[in-house]
C-alpha cells in the first residue's frame, strides 16, 4: 500500500526566477505576441514580449520607490488582465511575492486575506476593487490598473513613469513568488507560499511529459488568484511562448465563450467540469460549436472528475481529455495523464511528474486506499505565518500529507475524495463522501454538483444541483418544451426519471451496498459565491450547504415525502412526488 511511485528525473531548470524566464523568452523574439485580449471597444489587441519585459522592469522600479523590498507581499485584487500579469512579474522582479486575492470574496474573507498577507501596497483592477481595498486597514498605497484612480490611490501609469528601470531580476529561486490563498472550504483561507523554484520546476516537469509548443494557442478564463490558472495554465503558456488569449467570458457567459472560441481557435483548453458540461450541451445542438471543439489538440480537466459522458464526448471527437491531481500546496500538479497513455478514464489522474514521488499512507478502514502523500520540488515552502499548520502537513521527511484519498490502478492514481469527507453511518460503516459524489456526477451530465450526507444516518443521501443547459437540451431532444427556469426544470417528470435511472446504474458500480445513495434532493437554487456555498474554484462548502438546506436533508434522512426528494433505491413508486 505505501509503495513509493516516482516520476523520472526532473530536467534541469535553467532559470532562478519567473521574471528571469520571461526575460529570456522575450529576447528570443521580442515582437512576437505573448498575450491577446479584448479592448473596451471589443476589438482584439496583442501584448508583445518586448512590452511585457520592458514594462515589468519599469514598474519594478516604481514599486521600489514605494518601498517594496525582497520578502514583502504585494496584494492584487483584479480580474485577469494584461496589466495584472505585468505587475505580478514586476513584483516578483524585486524578490517580493504577489498575493492575488479573489475579488468576489465577502468583505470579511477579503479583509482576512489582506491582513494575513501583510501587504502594505495593493493593486486594484478598477474603482470597484479600490472601494473594496479602502475598507482594509494597514494599506499604505493603492494602485489602480485601469488608470482611473479615486481619491487616495494612484494610477499604474504614474507608477510606470517613475523614470527608473531594473534590468536584472533580483529574485532568487528560494524567494516566495506567489502567496496564494486556499479555497477555504473548511474555514478561513490559508496563504500558501510558493517559491520561484516551485513554480519553474512544475513547468520543466510538464514540458517533459506534454508536447506543448510555441505554435499552441490557449484560450484562458481560469482566474489567476488560483494555482490552476496562475501557475499551471498561464505559466505554461509563457514557458513555451505559446499565445495566451484572455477569455472575457470568465467561464460564465457561454455565448461569449463560444464567440471567443470561434475567433481564437485555441489548440489547448483548460477547464472545470461545470464549464465543459455547458460547452458540450451547446455543441450537441450547434454544428459550428462542435467543429470549433474539434480543433483542440487536447483538453485538460481538473478541480473535480469530469463526467463519463463528457469525457467520451471529447474522446469520440478525437480530442484527448487529460486530467491531473494536486493542490495549491503542490504548485499545483503532482500527477498528470498524457496523450500517449494507453488507457485514460475519468477520475484516473495519471502518474507522478518528473522529480516527484507519490505514496499512499494506509488507512485501515479503506482497504486498497490511503492518504496521498507527495514529495518533490513543487511542494510549498509552507503556510504563511502558520508554522504549526505547516508542520502538521509536511513531515520532517519532506512528505506533504494532502488529505486526499486515493488508490493505485493499472493506469495511474485514482481519486477517492477527501479524508475529512469520510463519515460513519449508523451501522458503523465508513463512507467517503467524495467518492460517492464523484460516482453521482460521473453517472449523468444532468447533475453538475452534489453534496453527500450520511453521518449517523442509516443510509447515504445527497443534495444535487441540476445542470440547467444540459437538462434543457435533454428535454428538447425528447420533444419536450423545456421550462425557462431551473425550479421548473427540476419538476419535469421525464427529467427526474432520467436522473433516478442514471443514479441507479451508478449505484451498481459501488463495491459495497452501504455506499449506494438511497435518496437525493434536487435543489432548485444554484449554489453561489455570494451565499458562501461555492468557492471561487467551484468547490461546494459542505457546512454552508448543510445549513442552507437542512429541511431537505432532514426529509431525506427521515424518509419523509417531499416534492424535491427522489428515491434512488426504490421503496414503492420512486415517482409518486414527481
Amino acid at each position: 500500500m505505501d509503495e513509493v511511485k516516482s516520476g523520472p528525473p526532473l530536467p534541469k531548470v535553467e532559470f532562478r526566477s519567473v521574471p528571469e524566464m520571461v526575460a529570456a523568452r522575450a529576447a528570443i523574439e521580442p515582437a512576437r505576441a505573448a498575450v491577446r485580449f479584448r479592448t473596451p471597444s471589443g476589438k482584439w489587441a496583442d501584448l508583445k514580449w518586448a512590452d511585457i519585459d520592458a514594462r515589468r522592469r519599469k514598474i519594478a522600479a516604481g514599486l521600489q520607490g514605494l518601498g517594496v523590498e525582497r520578502g514583502d507581499a504585494v496584494a492584487m485584487l483584479s480580474p485577469n488582465s494584461p496589466e495584472m500579469l505585468i505587475v505580478e512579474l514586476a513584483v516578483q522582479t524585486l524578490g517580493a511575492a504577489t498575493a492575488p486575492i479573489f475579488p468576489g470574496y465577502s468583505a470579511q474573507v477579503l479583509r482576512h486575506c489582506l491582513t494575513d498577507s501583510g501587504a502594505r501596497v495593493a493593486f486594484a483592477g478598477s474603482a470597484v476593487q479600490q472601494h473594496q481595498l479602502a475598507q482594509v486597514k494597514g494599506l499604505e498605497q493603492i494602485v489602480v490598473l485601469d488608470d482611473q484612480p479615486l481619491a487616495g490611490a494612484i494610477s499604474l501609469k504614474s507608477l510606470e513613469n517613475s523614470n527608473g528601470s531594473i534590468d536584472v531580476p533580483r529574485a532568487g529561486s528560494d524567494d516566495v513568488a506567489f502567496l496564494l490563498y486556499t479555497s477555504g472550504t473548511t474555514g478561513n483561507p490559508k496563504g500558501v507560499e510558493l517559491t520561484h523554484a516551485n513554480a519553474l520546476s512544475q513547468q520543466a516537469a510538464i514540458a517533459a511529459m506534454w508536447d506543448v509548443t510555441d505554435k499552441d494557442v490557449f484560450l484562458s478564463y481560469l482566474p489567476w488568484h488560483h494555482c490552476f490558472g496562475a501557475l499551471f495554465e498561464r505559466l505554461m503558456a509563457l514557458w513555451h511562448r505559446a499565445l495566451l488569449v484572455l477569455d472575457d467570458s470568465r467561464g460564465r457567459d457561454l455565448d461569449r465563450l463560444y464567440t471567443n472560441f470561434f475567433e481564437v481557435r485555441p489548440t489547448i483548453y483548460f477547464g472545470v467540469p461545470r464549464v465543459y458540461n455547458g460547452m458540450i450541451a451547446r455543441a450537441q445542438k450547434d454544428a459550428k460549436a462542435r467543429e470549433a471543439l474539434k480543433g483542440l489538440r487536447f483538453a485538460f480537466s481538473a478541480a473535480a472528475p469530469i463526467s463519463e459522458p463528457a469525457f467520451r464526448f471529447f474522446e469520440e471527437m478525437g480530442v484527448p481529455v487529460l486530467e491531473g491531481w494536486g493542490l495549491t500546496e503542490t504548485s499545483p500538479c503532482a500527477t498528470i495523464t498524457r496523450r500517449s497513455d494507453p488507457k485514460r478514464a475519468p477520475g484516473v489522474v495519471g502518474h507522478p511528474l518528473p522529480g516527484t514521488s507519490v505514496k499512499l499512507e494506509p488507512i485501515p478502514e479503506f482497504a486498497g486506499r490511503g492518504e496521498i502523500l507527495v514529495r518533490g520540488p513543487q511542494v510549498m515552502r509552507g503556510y504563511h505565518r502558520r508554522p504549526e499548520d505547516t508542520a502538521r502537513v509536511i513531515g520532517k521527511d519532506g512528505w506533504l500529507h494532502s488529505g486526499d484519498l486515493g488508490e493505485w490502478t493499472g493506469h495511474g492514481l485514482k481519486l477517492s475524495g477527501r479524508i475529512d469527507g469520510v463519515f460513519k453511518l449508523a451501522n458503523g460503516e465508513k463512507v467517503s463522501a467524495g467518492e460517492v459524489e464523484a460516482r453521482i456526477l460521473a453517472a449523468t451530465p444532468l447533475l453538475e454538483q452534489a453534496v453527500v450526507f450520511g453521518s449517523a444516518q442509516p443510509f447515504v443521501t445527497a443534495l444535487c444541483w441540476v445542470a440547467g443547459a444540459v437538462a434543457q437540451k435533454y428535454l428538447e431532444d425528447r420533444g419536450i418544451e423545456p421550462p425557462s427556469t431551473v425550479p421548473e426544470v427540476v419538476q419535469v417528470p421525464e427529467l427526474r426519471r432520467a436522473i433516478v435511472e442514471a443514479l441507479q446504474a451508478g449505484n451498481l458500480l459501488s463495491p459495497v451496498h452501504y455506499e449506494r445513495v438511497r435518496r437525493i434532493a434536487l435543489v432548485a437554487e444554484a449554489p453561489s459565491l455570494e451565499t458562501g456555498e461555492l468557492t471561487p474554484t467551484q468547490k461546494m462548502v459542505r457546512a454552508v450547504s448543510s445549513r442552507r438546506h437542512e429541511p431537505l436533508i432532514a426529509a431525506m434522512r427521515e424518509e419523509a415525502a417531499h416534492p424535491s426528494v427522489l428515491d434512488i433505491v426504490r421503496r414503492g413508486d420512486a415517482f409518486q412526488n414527481a
